[in-house]
């Protein structure tokens, strides 16, 4: 899928969990920062909110969005034992046909290069991709190194960790979104292409509040050629 026109600011929202009070407040915020588009990584059901609703919004908003695994495993009728699951009987029939329809990727054009939009990488929904710290070990992505090697893309957004941060490879920017559930920095962001940096955004004491702006390019940063370049001992370049 494929969206005409150049991207001067974009908005950025990860996992939605059906959390659509705060997906609706955070559509409502970004308007107000003169978005040229919106974006979202997708696993919009399985959560303590509506899923009907949070579908809704994101349809009614013309948001680019596509599916995460929770969405194809409701589809599926697969992990229904997770906590907060959805069942498929809860959802309308809007509602399932939207989820059907859902790409696994978007491309959309900014003024500084091509974006892939995902919930992993490309059409692995579980895929992670992380260069290894204490708490986590090197998660690589041949299908990532790919894309890389492809140079079609210089930016490359996905969800599915629910850790927002920046990953600097060569030729690319990964970012990853993040997610609205949970209290764990729940969150969005916005892109300003022309300024060529990332501000984050966070729902704190039911309120949003700035916390933290990045250079999309930053050369004070571990700065990867792929991922089997990862070596661990990652400083993690963090949007919260």
């Amino acid at each position: 899928m494929s969206a005409a026109g150049t991207i001067k600011k974009l908005g950025v929202i990860g996992d939605v969990h059906a959390e659509h009070h705060r997906l609706e407040a955070a559509l409502a915020f970004l308007q107000t920062m003169e978005t040229d588009a919106t974006v979202c990584t997708g696993d919009i059901v399985d959560g303590i909110g509506c899923p009907n609703e949070s579908i809704k919004l994101l349809d009614n908003a013309a948001i680019f969005t596509v599916k995460g695994n929770h969405d194809r495993w409701i589809l599926e009728n697969k992990a229904r034992h997770i906590e907060n699951a959805h069942s498929v009987t809860e959802l309308s029939e809007e509602s399932l046909s939207y989820l059907t329809s859902l790409p696994t990727q978007v491309t959309l054009n900014t003024v500084r290069g091509k974006l892939l939009l995902c919930h992993g990488v490309a059409d692995d929904d579980l895929r992670k991709v992380w260069p290894g710290t204490d708490r986590m070990g090197i998660e690589r992505s041949h299908l990532l190194d790919k894309i890389i090697l492809e140079g079609e893309f210089q930016y490359l957004i996905n969800g599915h960790m629910h850790f927002r941060t920046l990953i600097h490879f060569e030729a690319l920017t990964l970012i990853n979104a993040g997610t609205l559930r949970g209290e764990h920095w729940p969150g969005f962001s916005v892109i300003d292409f022309e300024a060529e940096n990332i501000t984050a955004f966070e729902f704190r004491d039911n309120q949003i509040k700035r916390v933290k702006t990045h250079d999309l390019v930053q050369e004070a940063h571990t700065i990867w050629a792929n991922t089997q370049s990862f070596c661990g001992g990652w400083d993690p370049v963090t949007l919260f």
